[in-house]
């Protein structure tokens, strides 16, 4: 009566299949058929899935029941096993609750301004682990919903959510990365470990440099650079890609936004400009 239900005749086999061995390992009593007709929803379950074929492999049956199920129907599972020479181990479990975390990931973003973002990223993540994956897709989502990401952002978006979750900054180096090289996006991971502010000490730094650059086309380079990390805080040794270009105003132009420049300090932005872009 229950094979009826079953679509696939190699699935309507399996499961008269399975009454035959429950039949070999138990004592006949009034109870076993019941016990057989119990294990019918577990083979209409796999009957139902669309993606499973012949011969059944261990990660068709955890994609297609959580633990919960394999424990209820665990005769039924010991068949299949048995019958197909396949083994469900640890490992196994961990990658099926590892792929079942990223498909729900993807489904959660559905219809989200980043969908399409987090199932590129899916593609470029093709060959790694499913748990790193399943990690890096997670936060990637997750600043994804903090920042309301629908287009290019910045360090700002960055600093925002790395406040909330310091501990996420590798993992989201490599989202960061991602969308850098495979969109074009210019943006990058702002400084690990701020060099520590000391304004007294700066600013006497600062009104020394001055002095020396005071007629910026005689300033030597190494002044000019210093000048601009004390003001701007950037990286002395990386100056060049930071800046990207400099206005006729003497405005800097950078990878995360433009930045307008005191009347006092154009001069000597212009003049590093000329040198070195």
């Amino acid at each position: 009566m229950n094979t009826g239900m079953l679509e696939r005749p190699w699935l309507a086999e399996l499961y008269r299949g399975y009454g035959e061995w429950l039949l070999s390992k138990s004592i006949p009593t009034a109870a076993l058929p019941e016990k057989a007709a119990a294990a019918a929803s577990f083979f209409r379950k796999i009957d139902l899935d669309d993606d499973v074929r012949q011969p059944l492999i261990a990660s068709d049956l955890l994609r297609i029941f959580d633990s919960g199920e394999l424990r209820k129907h665990l005769n039924a599972q010991r068949f299949v096993c048995e019958h197909y020479g396949i083994e469900i181990d640890q490992s196994a479990r961990s990658q099926a609750r590892d792929l079942a975390r990223i498909e729900r990931g993807l489904k959660e973003a559905a219809g989200k301004p980043w969908e399409s973002l987090l199932r590129q990223y899916r593609q470029a993540l093709a060959g790694k682990p499913a748990r790193t994956t399943a990690q890096y897709l997670a936060v990637a989502q997750a600043f994804c919903v903090d920042g309301q990401i629908s287009g290019p952002f910045g360090q700002a978006e960055i600093v925002a959510y790395l406040s909330k979750v310091p501990g996420a900054r590798a993992t989201l180096s490599t989202w960061v990365s991602f969308v850098r090289t495979h969109y074009g996006w210019q943006v990058s991971m702002p400084p690990k470990h701020p060099a520590k502010v000391s304004i007294k000490r700066d600013a006497l730094k600062l009104n020394d440099l001055l002095q020396h650059v005071a007629s910026p086309q005689l300033a030597s380079d190494e002044d000019l650079v210093a000048v601009l990390h004390l003001v701007y805080q950037f990286d002395s040794t990386h100056l060049k890609r930071h800046i990207t270009s400099v206005d006729l105003e003497g405005n800097i132009q950078t990878k995360n936004g433009a930045i307008a420049v005191q009347k006092e300090m154009k001069g000597l932005v212009l003049e590093w400009a000329k040198r070195n872009l």
